[in-house]
């Protein structure tokens, strides 16, 4: 039996749709700081993103569309795994496709995940308390960045000691004047590499520590469970602890005819400092890694950051031998961590109430209600004498702060908000000889609410250390929403099976949506479903084949605008003029007619079973064709308006492969070996194009093409050899035009689980992977642009660096370059290899493809510094675009995701002191193997000054009393 939508049990060979069921044992077997990411690997098409930064949550995907999370037959608006310890989950059911969700309506339209949380109804009789413990350390790193020690500041080949670069000269134990941070003075010093292991040395120790405690009580009529769980995570960066809080309580109460269901949760999340991430919101690699050199050893400004407490920063790049102060756009990576902080906050409770009652042996009633509450505030601290901003660090209802600087700065932002789930049903079955028929009808009325205020300081804060809006210089800013939408539904659902060979159901959902115009916000859709069990047809194979069954399903889902979507409003600005406030008028016209979005999917599939379910099979197909898109669409500037929006006449169809195998080879009284394996492959392509608003400047936006394209801009290259086409300076050159590097999407996702036991050992080990797809990798761009990168130190780039200290030495200019023509050297070094164009043109159309070309080419001759080609070679920007080729890879990698080595202390040694016990050695984020990336993780699926991977290695230790 698995669970369906609405919480229906049905039987596996019932379904005419994807489910896959996981259960809460295989989640708890390592407890990390998120149980999505014990999920990763497990099903089929679902695909996990695991980023490494700090705080971050696993990102969850479903056939490549974000799913619904339901929880105990609620589908909460606000509530995340997150929230969730795995301790309190009993089991998952994955409902993969549109149509195993149909009856969610538009929420459900991506597929769901339905947890099914413990409340002592499936213990042993009686009083049980159970305590978990698993603590893991970081052990090492997947992967890393480096960077060179070889050359230290500067941007010329020279030393400049109020440079950020390092294209300077060499770290060669030269005297140099150097910033003392203890004497807090210049001194002429020996220039040496003291900080070339700066970035490893900043890092500390971390941990997760996962914790559970509860009480579960079962008798008869009255089955209750009560549960405790505290996840602390200590990150790698100084001052970054996560502490996680949940509290459940639930239980059951079932009498002759009338069962009632409750359950009531609370999690807390809060972090004195989450930091922040990428290279637009000055992740600590900004200045550590990237903007500074390997000439400062940053241990000797731990504690000792400010050259005036409150006020300036003791900074390498601060204080100015003329003895100004003006920064050179870093802070110390301490002054970062502790008076540039992040402090977020998160507590949300849910409750929910199901009762039912058995009016006869074809009817049941339903009623179920379910709420949850949110409360969510962020904290932006600076502290004066940041030279930073804190960039697209956001807090909530403002994602890009953009804040603070040397005078200092504070954002604040808090949501709040509730959603409300009401069901009604009455479902029931009824036989005729062969003949079953099962039914349901319902209605739900779903209601959301979002209120957000958000300040912040401006001009600075008027007292140093004081962080309040009251410390504004400036009058400060404020913001304020609310957002509400209500949805009123009503369903049902009729299956019909026949012998228990064929099953057949359909549903319908109407909803009413208050994001719609009148004349458009009722609409409605429909799914069908279908089973054929064969194995019922070969009663000569039962002694082996325990179900052969194919099935087909059909779906029609609609999603409406999002909220104030079609509404004119005006938005309210303080101040616009003197201290008048105004407001400005909408920049969007909206038709009453818009439609909700649209998608039609279709699957099949294949599912058999044998040698009493000890090898499973289960195969899936699946089309789904998207259309009535809702976009804003330019119109002429004299209307006075820049966009209208309207439905589109584009269409996109997303196909797939799903396959699962589980098999259990070896099962004996002392050995057992559990095999899982998980593959599945997707592909988004233009089935139709609207040839107005459609963006038809790209020539792969077309009828047939991929959608998923990724690309940039491209070197020029000759168009027959394919050789380099280099300017008149003999460097690399990039094509006007948009060039195709291939796809983001993957090619395919893949997932193995390995459970071997024997007595009473068992050795757990989950791995999983992507094949293919590209991404970027902004850390290793940086790295090459700032010249510390390990693989720059070349031999042309120590010709360049010797060239320039001879010129330097000569006094520059004419006699500079006369010194380094005598001492038979070049300035410039490094010939690419490709060739330049001695005459001719060439002519493009508007997609870039040549219509006439006349240009001849001879190989090249001109050189140019190492420098300048490692730049040109490496020119992505964090502020807009994707990267260049050589920046470019390929999100392949493998990944040993957990490990449990866990021993079941036997009873006959417990003495009765306890009814069970077992101690694990435990491990997640195990190993590593990646095709392109070597210095970050590709896990997390976009790469942005990603946090270092690191290994967790433990223990897990369990007692049942």
């Amino acid at each position: 039996m698995v669970v369906t939508a609405l919480g229906i049990r049905r039987s596996e060979k019932a379904l005419g749709y994807a489910v896959q069921k996981v259960s809460g044992e295989s989640l708890q077997k390592v407890s990390g700081v998120d149980v999505a990411t014990s999920l990763t690997g497990k099903v089929a098409g679902l695909l996990v993103k695991n980023s490494t930064d700090f705080g971050v949550a696993p990102v969850l995907t479903i056939r490549g569309e974000t799913p619904l999370l339901v929880i105990d037959g609620i589908a909460y608006a606000n509530k995340t795994l997150s929230d969730i310890s795995s301790e309190d989950i009993e089991s998952m059911s994955v409902l993969k496709g549109g149509t195993a969700s149909a009856l969610y309506g538009f929420r459900g339209a991506s597929g769901a995940i339905l947890v099914t949380t413990k409340n002592g109804s499936t213990n042993k009789a009686g009083l049980n308390v159970d305590v978990a413990s698993n603590t893991m350390f970081t052990a090492g790193f997947l992967a890393i960045p480096e960077k060179q020690s070889v050359y230290g500041r500067g941007t010329t080949g020279l030393y400049n000691i109020n440079s950020d670069n390092s294209w300077g000269a060499k770290i060669d134990g030269s005297m140099q004047n150097q910033w003392d941070p203890f004497s807090k003075t210049f001194k002429v010093m020996p220039y040496l590499p003291v900080g070339k292991d700066n970035f490893a040395n900043f890092l500390e120790q971390g941990y997760v520590t996962n914790n559970n405690v509860n009480v579960a009580y079962k008798g008869d009529i009255v089955s209750v469970r009560s549960s405790v769980n505290w996840t602390q995570n200590k990150g790698q960066y100084p001052n970054s602890t996560l502490d996680k809080y949940t509290y459940t309580f639930g239980g059951d109460v079932n009498l002759d005819k009338f069962k009632l269901s409750s359950n009531i949760s609370y999690a807390k999340k809060e972090s004195p400092n989450v930091g922040s991430n990428g290279y637009t919101s000055y992740d600590p690699m900004y200045v550590l890694l990237i903007w500074s050199s390997a000439d400062f050893n940053v241990l000797d400004y731990m504690n000792n950051y400010w050259y005036t407490p409150g006020q300036q920063q003791s900074n390498h790049f601060g204080v100015q031998p003329d003895g100004t102060y003006k920064g050179a756009n870093q802070n110390s990576p301490y002054y970062d961590r502790y008076e540039k902080t992040n402090e977020i906050s998160r507590d949300i409770m849910n409750v929910d109430l199901s009762m039912s009652y058995d009016f006869s042996t074809w009817l049941k009633a339903t009623v179920r209600s379910g709420v949850d509450f949110y409360k969510e505030v962020g904290q932006l601290r600076s502290s004066r004498g940041s030279y930073l901003s804190t960039g697209n660090t956001g807090v909530p209802g403002n994602p890009y702060t953009w804040n603070s600087g040397k005078t200092g700065g504070y954002n604040i932002g808090q949501s709040t908000g509730f959603s409300m789930n009401n069901d009604l049903l009455l479902t029931g079955n009824k036989s005729f000889n062969k003949i079953n028929l099962e039914y349901l009808a319902g209605g739900t009325i779903f209601y959301k609410k979002d209120d957000n205020i958000n300040a912040n300081t401006v001009g600075g804060i008027s007292i140093p250390g004081f962080f309040s809006i009251k410390a504004s210089i400036n009058p400060p800013g404020v913001n304020q929403s609310t957002y509400t939408q209500q949805v009123n539904s009503l369903f049902g659902r009729l299956g019909v099976s026949w012998n228990k060979l064929v099953y057949l159901e359909a549903t319908g959902r109407n909803d009413w949506s208050s994001t719609l115009p009148k004349e458009t916000q009722s609409y409605f859709y429909p799914s069908v479903a279908g089973s054929f069990v064969v194995s019922e047809l070969l009663p000569s194979t039962k002694h082996w084949l325990d179900l052969l069954k194919v099935r087909s399903s059909w779906t029609m889902a609609k999603t409406p605008a999002g909220i104030y979507a079609i509404n004119s409003s005006y938005k309210l600005n303080p101040g616009i003029w003197n201290d008048l406030n105004g407001a400005s008028v909408p920049s969007s016209l909206y038709s009453p007619d818009v439609l909700p979005e649209s998608a039609n999917t279709f699957e099949a599939g294949v599912q058999g079973m044998a040698f009493k379910n000890r090898l499973m099979v289960d195969v899936s197909y699946y089309s789904k064709r998207m259309y009535d898109f809702l976009k804003y669409a330019p119109v002429t500037a004299a209307s006075g308006y820049s966009s209208n929006y309207i439905n589109i006449d584009e269409e996109i169809t997303r196909n797939g492969w799903e396959v699962t195998v589980n098999g259990s080879p070896i099962k004996t009284k002392d050995w057992q070996l559990d095999l899982g394996l998980n593959w599945s492959t997707y592909e988004r392509r233009y089935t139709k194009i609207d040839p107005i608003y459609s963006n038809v400047s790209l020539p792969w936006v077309a009828e047939g093409e991929r959608v998923d394209v990724f690309y940039s801009k491209d070197f020029v290259r000759v168009p027959s050899t394919g050789e380099l086409i280099l300017s008149s300076a003999g460097r690399l050159q990039y094509s006007q035009y948009n060039s195709k590097f291939g796809y983001s999407d993957p090619d395919w996702l893949w997932g193995a689980n390995v459970n071997l036991r024997y007595k009473a050992f068992s050795l757990f080990a989950s791995l999983d992977g992507v094949v293919g797809g590209l991404m970027n990798t902004r850390t290793e761009s940086y790295m090459w642009q700032s010249g510390v990168h390990p693989n720059s130190v070349t031999p042309e780039r120590e010709k360049d660096v010797v060239a320039a200290g001879v010129s330097a030495a000569a006094g520059g200019g004419a006699a500079g370059t006369a010194a380094v023509a005598a001492a038979g050297l070049v300035s410039n070094n490094y010939l690419v290899q490709g060739v330049k164009v001695v005459s001719g043109t060439a002519t493009y159309d508007k997609f870039g493809n040549i219509t006439s070309d006349t240009r001849v080419y001879a190989p090249n001759d001109i050189s140019t510094t190492y420098k300048q080609y490692a730049i040109d070679l490496h020119s992505s920007s964090a502020w807009g675009g994707n990267g260049s080729p050589a920046d470019t890879y390929a999100k392949t990698f493998l990944k040993l995701r957990e490990i449990s080595l866990t021993y079941t202390v036997p009873n006959k040694y417990l003495h009765g002191w306890a009814k069970g016990a077992s101690v694990s050695f435990v491990g997640q984020n195990v190993l590593l193997w990646a095709k392109d990336f070597k210095y970050s993780d590709p896990d997390g699926g976009a790469e942005d000054f990603s946090d270092p991977s690191v290994r967790y290695l433990g223990g897990n230790i369990k007692f049942t009393f």
